[in-house]
């Protein structure tokens, strides 16, 4: 996966996904990230947050989880990212994620692009 690569199929400009995608490359390159929730489902308003889901059967590392925080609050991107921990969620919300998601980083993808 390039950053030249079209934005997924979720409510935001191909310039916000190249921001997306090289915060989740650079601070998360060994999980898979999927999205959910407004921008997917296409209710979002113009300053939803955007909601990922940080896939894994281990919980992601503390300083791992700060730093992507930090890089999403800190980029330019007109909304909040709201990253969740895959291994920490409930039974319940991970099948309500499942149910209604779109992928956006693949592990192996994003490893091979490092």
């Amino acid at each position: 996966m390039s950053d030249s690569e079209p934005a997924p199929p979720i409510d935001i400009t191909a310039e916000q996904w190249r921001i997306v995608h090289a915060i989740l490359r650079r601070t998360l390159p060994d999980r898979s990230v999927w999205a959910f929730g407004s921008r997917v489902r296409g209710t979002a308003r113009p300053y939803s947050d955007l909601d990922l889901a940080i896939l894994g059967d281990e919980p992601v590392p503390i300083a791992a989880m700060a730093e992507a925080k930090e890089a999403f609050s800190e980029s330019d991107l007109p909304w909040r990212v709201d990253l969740v921990d895959w291994a920490s969620l409930s039974p319940r919300f991970r099948q309500i994620i499942a149910r209604e998601h779109s992928p956006l980083l693949n592990a192996q993808d994003a490893l091979a692009d490092t």
